[in-house]
């Protein structure tokens, strides 16, 4: 008898390498091997194995797994749980898993990794609370992932809780789980806590250096944000295009204007070289300046380093020329544009009704609903408000 197991556990092995041991003996014990000859059963294996089987492929090997009663074996559970959320089906996965009689952490795992790198937070977040019903904790890998969770749906509390099970568990102690805590309340907007476990890291790479200095940025606290940034350059940990970027879109967003650009000039003398995120950020500070000579600087920049094919800059520069009163260049700009979408379009008509041009500006838009190009509420709005102001309110009524 054990000679008969053995030799079919390494027929099984050889034809389907798929889990451990135990599972291919308990499948030859069952007489399973006979059915691991059949092509239905090897087809089955290969979606199994495949990491782009269809949904209908997921569910034919479902349902043969289901037939032929391996469902029993957690390993062949676990991989359709991986196959139903990559083809993101999570109400199935969430079914599926509950139907273990003994879930065990890996199959939560899998399941919440898959959630978290489609961002499905909400879904990532109800597996997790299923796993915790069932008497299972979170894992080093896990924690990073529910906490991911919690920084995009912006659900401090829930991340508090977590914080607190990582203490209990001693999993707060893991460098991983501690950045992605810093992280979290950082999102979140929680700049003291994110503060007080900062300053508990023994490790503090340049990406949580980046983003506590972009996090107190987006807050408006100008001071601690330019504090943080020389202590990181002081620890010898040299700032990246993140931590700049992230500086400049933060005072971007609180209005701090003139710092705004002053930390645009310090890094470029300093020889970082801004991408398309970068200009992208500074252009509307120039324009709400007003300064089109800097803006004309930045434009030259573009050019020379080939960042024309980038939609947000160039929907940017239209947004920035128009703000300034430079119309012509604006709709140069516009004209020179690859593809034409949403942004550009409103920021054209936008501009020209902020020039005073209200007959150019609805001529524009009247072209851009004649070819079907989706506008919005945006559009509808900069378009209406531009007219009334012109106190040509009646012809407003007419765009409709």
């Amino acid at each position: 008898m054990i000679n008969m197991v053995n030799r079919a556990y390494r027929g099984l092995k050889h034809k389907f390498p798929l889990g451990p041991k135990n599972t291919y003996v308990a499948m030859a014990k069952q007489g399973l091997s006979v059915i691991g000859e059949s092509y239905s059963y090897y087809t089955v294996m290969t979606h199994l194995n495949s990491l782009t089987s269809s949904l209908s492929q997921t569910q034919q090997a479902h349902a043969h797994i289901l037939k032929t009663g391996l469902s029993n074996y957690t390993h062949f559970s676990t991989k359709l749980i991986s196959l139903y959320a990559n083809s993101l089906n999570f109400s199935e996965a969430h079914l599926l898993i509950n139907t273990f009689p003994n879930p065990d952490v890996f199959s939560f795992s899998t399941l919440i990794s898959a959630c978290s790198k489609f961002n499905h937070f909400n879904s990532l977040l109800g597996a997790l609370h299923q796993m915790l019903s069932h008497g299972l904790l979170p894992d080093s890998y896990i924690f990073p992932s529910a906490l991911k969770a919690c920084a995009g749906l912006l659900d401090v509390r829930i991340g508090r809780e977590l914080h607190g099970l990582a203490c209990v568990t001693g999993f707060a102690f893991d460098s991983f789980v501690h950045s992605s805590l810093v992280h979290m309340y950082i999102k979140c907007g929680e700049m003291i806590d994110a503060r007080k476990l900062f300053d508990r890291m023994c490790d503090r790479n340049v990406v949580t250096w980046s983003a506590m200095v972009a996090g107190y940025a987006r807050k408006g606290c100008v001071d601690k944000a330019k504090e943080l940034f020389e202590e990181m350059t002081s620890f010898g940990v040299e700032p990246n295009l993140v931590s700049w970027n992230g500086l400049i879109a933060g005072f971007n967003q609180n209005g701090y204007l003139s710092e705004s650009v002053s930390v645009l000039c310090r890094m470029h003398s300093e020889g970082f070289v801004p991408d398309g995120t970068t200009i992208s950020c500074v252009l509307p500070v120039v324009g709400d300046l007003q300064d089109s000579k800097m803006g004309i600087q930045i434009h030259g920049y573009v050019v020379k380093q080939g960042l024309q094919g980038d939609n947000c800059v160039v929907c940017a520069l239209v947004d920035m020329y128009g703000k300034c009163g430079c119309p012509f260049e604006m709709k140069r700009v516009f004209d020179e544009l690859a593809i034409m979408d949403l942004g550009s379009c409103n920021a054209l008509v936008s501009g020209l009704s902020r020039n005073g041009l209200v007959d150019d500006a609805l001529h524009t838009f009247m072209q851009f609903k004649d070819q079907e190009i989706e506008l919005n509420v945006v559009s509808w709005t900069s378009i209406i408000a531009s007219l009334c102001a012109k106190w040509q309110g009646y012809r407003s009524f007419r765009a409709f």
